[in-house]
């Protein structure tokens, strides 16, 4: 939180973080229960600080939003959250053996449009909507959302739950 405020966050991106943090808690821990293991500590803060460089990139004109606050929480001594954060938007590291923890950022990422949780296919019209501006930037999207789906169907495989149960399970409240 004392990152967020440094950086002047507003409350609708901070908003937003704890809803992807959420359903990536709902995700990570149906992959525990499996025997899958993740750092749920990493997982968290990087959920929470995944877009801290949002505002800056905004008000600043500069720099893509992922890679600007990786380095960002690099110059923080946080690496492996900047590794993480760094591919929130584009996912370098394949779950094709394991699905870790940017993984299922990415993920969860991908299922929250504001603070709200919505289906891909309502993420990828948000985002064709939002950024579609030219024929290319709506050509990656859809091979975005085509390698989402993928990955999608990878991390359910390894639970115990659909993806149309998370809105039940995200009301169920966190363990203290």
């Amino acid at each position: 939180m004392a990152l967020l405020e440094k950086f002047n966050t507003p409350e609708h991106i901070v908003l937003h973080s704890f809803k992807v943090w959420e359903v990536a808690r709902v995700v990570a821990e149906g992959l525990l229960r499996n025997d899958h293991l993740l750092r749920m500590e990493l997982l968290r803060a990087s959920c929470l600080l995944h877009d801290i460089a949002k505002y800056p990139c905004i008000v600043e004109r500069r720099g893509y939003h992922d890679v600007v606050g990786g380095e960002m929480l690099v110059d923080a001594g946080l690496p492996e959250i900047a590794r993480i954060v760094d591919q929130h938007v584009i996912l370098r590291s394949h779950a094709e053996d394991m699905v870790r923890e940017e993984h299922v950022l990415f993920y969860a990422d991908k299922r929250v449009v504001h603070d709200r949780l919505v289906t891909l296919d309502e993420r990828f019209e948000y985002l064709a909507n939002t950024y579609g501006k030219t024929q290319a930037l709506l050509d990656r999207l859809n091979e975005m959302r085509e390698n989402t789906f993928q990955l999608e169907r990878r991390i359910f495989r390894l639970l115990d739950f659909d993806p149309e149960d998370l809105a039940e399970l995200i009301a169920t409240p966190e363990p203290p």
